[in-house]
């Protein structure tokens, strides 16, 4: 049995046959929006320590 990956497992979330996202900011968010945020903010933080490491790297050599 293989383990989900994060984005498998935020897709299947998403995907599900279930009432369409919405945003409420006076009540509780739809907890899909939450991980799909949750999931984009680590990305984007993985690419930039990427993009810093690389030109620190490229510094040095």
């Amino acid at each position: 049995m293989t383990v989900p990956s994060e984005r498998e497992e935020l897709l299947e979330a998403l995907l599900v046959e279930a009432p369409e996202l919405s945003f409420t900011p006076e009540g509780d968010p739809d907890l899909r929006l939450v991980r799909l945020v949750e999931f984009l903010a680590r990305q984007a933080a993985r690419e930039f320590y990427e993009q810093k490491v690389k030109k620190q790297g490229s510094r040095g050599s």
